[in-house]
């Protein structure tokens, strides 16, 4: 496949922040993308570009960070972690004038957020671009229906095939979706973890024993989609509690791992209030968890990443869209529960998950047996890996997976 830009959906809600904002951070996992769109889309491919990899620029952001700063009205400044003197230089610049604009970009939000923090708090929005969407991969438009309550009504067909384990093994951070060679892919990865999770990081944090991170990282990775408890994964890994604490947040902060929280509002009974872990590219699952190809892929590790696929999908609806992603767990006698539960304005999707090709009433079962300690306004969705949409109760759904692109 040639190399080709695709549009992004973060796009114009960046290019609505700088009608107002003087100053747009754009942060995301390494190889997510941000450089491409602000180099590609309009307006910001015609702003100056200033990316801290170039020495001399960065060498004039360490000594005279204001006078970079200076230079122009409107800039992009890529890699802006690398130099946190230029934060405070563009603090003092919006001060004295509000017109002027910038985007700025980096990798490392554990590094970024506290330096934003300090430095650019109430003159800055906050974005971070996500891996590649199905829909964004296919130069789909966002699926607004999911936005409103006549959800159920407005569903339609699709022509678009359900996710493979093709598509599982090979991830969705945009360098790797051009590949077609799963060997090329694998290899990839392999590099990806080596440069960035290993050398990076480490030098970004202060990580001294890289083999303790690995074995935490696979453990996380072969738990995706699953309640995270780290006391499990410190044990397993032979790792003290608040090591293991400090390296999940730290992949949570670089962007590559996600803690999905419980749906609670105005709920009294028993909830399961710990979080779900998951991370955010199936790719780098399937590498941590050594699997070179998608025909190692077995079927439990299949439902894993099949579910973690959703869930990226999802969260990137529900960003465009303004909404918030749950899930819910409910204890005591038969323990049930609903995957996610998506919160659009005064609307409720409930909405599970299922690997398989068919589905049958049963996988209603949790939306059903559940709907009655949840708000009024509930639709229910069960997205499969099939291609017909079936009508499993009064407000409950079947949809093929290819109806979130």
């Amino acid at each position: 496949m040639v190399w080709q830009y695709k549009p992004r959906w973060l796009a114009d809600s960046i290019r609505e922040a700088i009608e107002f904002s003087p100053v747009v951070i754009l942060s995301g996992a390494r190889q997510s993308g941000k450089s491409t769109l602000l180099q590609y889309e309009k307006p910001f491919k015609d702003w100056p570009y200033i990316t801290l990899d170039d020495y001399e620029a960065y060498d004039m952001a360490r000594k005279n960070p204001m006078e970079l700063v200076s230079i122009h009205d409107k800039v992009v400044i890529d890699e802006v972690q690398k130099s946190p003197e230029l934060l405070s230089a563009i603090k003092f610049c919006v001060d004295q004038n509000r017109n002027l604009r910038f985007i700025l970009s980096g990798s490392a939000n554990l590094l970024l957020m506290k330096k934003v923090t300090e430095s650019l708090a109430g003159r800055c929005l906050y974005f971070e671009l996500l891996p590649f969407s199905s829909g964004e991969e296919l130069l789909k438009p966002v699926p607004s229906w999911l936005r409103r309550g006549a959800a159920i009504a407005e569903v339609k067909d699709v022509d678009v095939s359900p996710i493979t384990n093709k598509n599982l093994f090979r991830g969705s951070l945009p360098p790797v979706t051009f590949l077609k060679k799963e060997f090329h892919i694998s290899e990839w990865w392999s590099g990806y973890i080596k440069t960035y999770l290993e050398r990076d990081l480490r030098d970004l944090s202060q990580i001294t024993d890289i083999p303790d991170f690995r074995r935490v990282m696979v453990l996380l990775a072969s738990r995706s989609a699953q309640i995270l408890n780290q006391a499990n994964i410190a044990r397993a890994a032979m790792v003290s509690q608040p090591t293991t604490n400090r390296y999940v947040n730290l992949l949570e902060m670089s962007g590559l791992y996600f803690k999905l929280q419980p749906y609670s509002k105005n709920i009294k009974k028993r909830i399961v209030k710990s979080p779900k872990g998951y991370f955010l590219d199936t790719g780098l699952m399937c590498s941590l968890s050594g699997v070179k190809n998608h025909k190692a892929i077995d079927p439990t590790f299949r439902g894993q990443l099949y579910e973690t696929r959703i869930f990226h999908n999802l969260l990137s609806i529900s960003k465009m869209l303004g909404g918030q992603l749950f899930y819910l767990r409910k204890q005591g006698g038969l323990e049930r529960e609903i995957d996610f539960i998506l919160e659009m304005e005064e609307t409720l999707l409930a909405i599970e998950v299922k690997s398989s090709s068919q589905v049958t009433f049963k996988d209603a079962e949790n939306i059903e047996e559940l709907k009655g300690i949840l708000p009024k306004r509930l639709f229910g969705f069960v997205i499969y890996n099939g291609t017909e949409i079936k009508k499993l109760r009064k407000n409950v759904l079947a949809i093929p997976d290819s109806m979130l692109a």
